[in-house]
């Protein structure tokens, strides 16, 4: 199992950390006029902040699993 200083400053956790902020800031400044422009944009960065979120978790549980000695 790997702490959590290399978990914390590996490639995949940075690209899921600034994917999910980008998203946020997307949520709350979408920066359209139009109502519907500015919808479209919160429902994709919605689903960014999601993906990105399962995308690392399921890669990390494969690390984690590739690095458990066979029993």
């Amino acid at each position: 199992m790997r702490s959590f200083l290399e978990r914390v400053s590996s490639r995949k956790f940075l690209t899921a950390f600034f994917v999910q902020a980008a998203s946020v800031a997307a949520i709350f400044w979408p920066g359209g006029e139009d109502a519907l422009h500015t919808t479209a944009v919160r429902i994709a960065a919605f689903a960014a902040l999601l993906l990105a979120a399962l995308g690392y978790g399921t890669i990390e549980a494969g690390v984690d699993k590739a690095q458990q000695p066979d029993e």
